[in-house]
Order: C-alpha cells, then sequence, then structure tokens
C-alpha cells in the first residue's frame, strides 16, 4: 500500500490538474528529442532519473549518482527519412554527449519555380555537443549545470547557439524510494537564424520518480511536468518493470508528440556490462520513429537488470 501511495505522490508532483501538450514548431527541436532508447521509451521522463549519462539531457545533477564510467550509443530511425546518431559518456560527477540529426534530403523549390525543376537539393541537419557536471551536496541532494552548443544548417542558411542548463535533484523516502528533480533548460542569449532573432526554448522541468514493489515485483514510476517560455504544460510519464533479471518492459507517455496518441514502448535487455534498449513511438499517419541504444558499464561484470531509478547516495 505503501508503494501505490508513493507512485501516486510522483504523479501528483509533476501532473497538475488540466495539463496537456502542444503543438508548433520552434528553433533547436533537437534539444526536445529524447537521448537513449530507455528513455525515449519512458516518454521522456527522465527529470528525476539517475545512473546514466543519458541523464544530462534531462537534469545534469543525476550526473552525481553514476556509479562508475558508462557510454551510450543511439541510433534513431524517425519517419520520412530523418535520422539520428546520439553518443552519451559520463563517470561520477560528469557526462557528454553528441547529437547529429539528419532530415534526409530535399528538393529546392522556390515561388516562381514550385516544382523545384532544376534547382537540386540540400540536406538540412541539427549538430549539438553538451559538457556537464553533477556533484552530491549531502547524502540526498545533488546539484549540476551544463554548457551547451546548437547548431542548425538548412540549405544555406546556419544558426548555432550557446545555452546552459542547471538542475537539482532529492531523495524524499528511502522505502520506497521517492525521488524529485527540478532543472532549468537552454538558458541563453537569443540568436540570429534566418532574418529573425530567435530566442532559445528555455524550460522549466520538474521531474519525480518512485521505486516501488506491486503484487510482489519491483517497478519504477517516472513523470515529469514541462514548462516552456510560453508558459504552455508538457506532460511526460513512464513506468518499467523487470519481466526477469535479464529483461525490463517499459510503456510510456510524451505530451511533446501531438502527431499521434503520445503512447510510447520498449524494452531494455541487461548482461553484464552490456546493454540494449529499444523503443517505439507512433506519430500517426507520419509512421513510426524506432530508437535503439547500445551502452556499456566500464568495470562491471555481474548479471542483474537495473531499474532506472537507484538510490541517490553514493
Amino acid at each position: 500500500m505503501r508503494g501505490l501511495l508513493a507512485a501516486a505522490l510522483c504523479i501528483l508532483l509533476a501532473v497538475p490538474a488540466g495539463a496537456r501538450g502542444y503543438g508548433g514548431s520552434r528553433p533547436f527541436e533537437l534539444l526536445f528529442l529524447d537521448a537513449g532508447a530507455a528513455q525515449g521509451a519512458l516518454g521522456g521522463a527522465f527529470g528525476a532519473g539517475a545512473d546514466d549519462p543519458n541523464v544530462l539531457a534531462y537534469n545534469p545533477a543525476g550526473l552525481a549518482t553514476l556509479e562508475g564510467p558508462r557510454a551510450s550509443l543511439m541510433h534513431t530511425s524517425h519517419f520520412q527519412d530523418v535520422s539520428r546518431e546520439h553518443i552519451a559518456v559520463g563517470a561520477p560527477g560528469w557526462g557528454a554527449t553528441v547529437d547529429y540529426l539528419r532530415y534526409g534530403q530535399l528538393h529546392r523549390r522556390t515561388l516562381s519555380n514550385p516544382d523545384g525543376t532544376g534547382l537540386g537539393t540540400f540536406s538540412p541537419y541539427a549538430l549539438s555537443a553538451a559538457l556537464g557536471i553533477g556533484l552530491p551536496l549531502t547524502d540526498e541532494v545533488s546539484v549540476g549545470a551544463a554548457l551547451r552548443h546548437t547548431r542548425e544548417s538548412i540549405d544555406q542558411t546556419t544558426g548555432s547557439a550557446y545555452s546552459a542548463d542547471v538542475g537539482a535533484q532529492a531523495v524524499l523516502m528511502d522505502a520506497p524510494l521517492v525521488r524529485i528533480g527540478v532543472s532549468i533548460q537552454n538558458a541563453g542569449p537569443a540568436t540570429k537564424f534566418q532574418s529573425a532573432r530567435e530566442s532559445l526554448p528555455l524550460n522549466v522541468r520538474w521531474g519525480s520518480a518512485v521505486v516501488f514493489d506491486f503484487l510482489d515485483r519491483p517497478f519504477a514510476l517516472l513523470a515529469d511536468a514541462n514548462h516552456d517560455e510560453t508558459g504552455r504544460l508538457v506532460m511526460q510519464a513512464g513506468l518499467t518493470s523487470p519481466l526477469n533479471d535479464l529483461i525490463a518492459l517499459r510503456v510510456g507517455y510524451n505530451g511533446r508528440n501531438d502527431a499521434g496518441l503520445g503512447v510510447t514502448g520498449g524494452f531494455g535487455i541487461e548482461w553484464g556490462a552490456l546493454n540494449v534498449d529499444y523503443a517505439l513511438t507512433p506519430y500517426g499517419e507520419l509512421g513510426m520513429s524506432h530508437l535503439l541504444s547500445l551502452g556499456w558499464r566500464f568495470g562491471r561484470d555481474e548479471v542483474g537488470r537495473v531499474l532506472p531509478a537507484p538510490k541517490l547516495r553514493r
């Protein structure tokens, strides 16, 4: 019963009444794509996540919980020939990521030549690199910060920006484990893109996570609430449980996905130091996104699944 109450607390911390997602495009959308297939399967709810270098994309304070050196490689096959490569590395107290998003080949078109005859093609892309640190203040509280450079190119037009993230995490309960987090993301000056100056998509993320037992099975429930610079609210949530000692099942909801229902799902396989994660995200008539990650825990050889919300204590 206490586990169920903690799970309800997790949702209440992140889901105010009337919350709903929103649509609309903005510059530097790469900053909001999920880092890691495990996180994608959980709906992108990782503001209170831990022991994973990909937490840098959600809350740099989580870098303080890394139990050893780790590396992660992810390939994403989006709809309509859009693809992405993601690399994350980290060790206790620090982490770094590199992202490269390709939009495929597009045909040039103009008002006078709407068919694009003889105009050729171009390949838009986005590139981002980040470096962050996370430090424990006490056994229950950690803080972190990150710096990021992002670049977008559309044909002959290029825009780049520098931004910073700051965050904190804290453990509220031990049994069941309840952790909360807050981060301010993409803080930085406006940048010139095309003919106008564009503001970075500032975001405040409130996250919560609880690990509990139900029907003699362990579960991890995560939920995030995101407030952007316009005051809009976007919800994300995920639930995971190990099927056995090697395989974990995951399901989630991502309010950023207005093209589909927002439902996400996937699984993870962990064998010794190696873990493989997969996530599937439907985007309605646009198609599916497939995320595949390979991860490695250096210095680890025992077999056993680790839930995505281990204790914060070092």
